[in-house]
């Protein structure tokens, strides 16, 4: 999110979801043993992810590969890291490979979440 003028204005082109579904990344060059953790919301242009460590497993720019897996619901694909968390646990991701079939259960798990007008009074 961006602040212009007070006002805030969200700068992502997909909608996202909160979603908490596990997912096992593997570091840049495989240069350790795969993460586990779990999505905290999730679009169609990327994820928010907390990992079940603290370390900082992952720099800005890192290229990861992912498998995103529930028994309703799987795909995997390839990311870039576009933020972390101060404490290195959470992660931004941008998905920059998702092939068809990916793209199609993501597009499909995304539908299922219907949005609920809220009566503020």
């Amino acid at each position: 999110m961006t602040y212009r003028g007070g006002q805030a204005v969200e700068r992502r082109a997909s909608t996202r979801k909160d979603a908490r579904v596990p997912i096992i990344m593997n570091p840049p060059n495989n240069t350790s043993s795969a993460i586990s953790g779990r999505t905290q919301d999730i679009s169609l242009g990327g994820m928010k992810v907390k990992t079940e460590i603290t370390p900082k497993a992952f720099q800005i720019k890192d290229e990861v590969m992912f498998l995103v897996s529930q028994s309703y619901f799987k795909f995997q694909g390839q990311g870039e890291i576009l933020w972390t968390s101060p404490t290195g646990d959470t992660v931004g991701i941008k998905f920059t490979q998702l092939d068809k079939e990916a793209r199609g259960s993501l597009d499909e798990f995304l539908s299922l979440f219907v949005h609920v007008p809220t009566n503020n009074r």
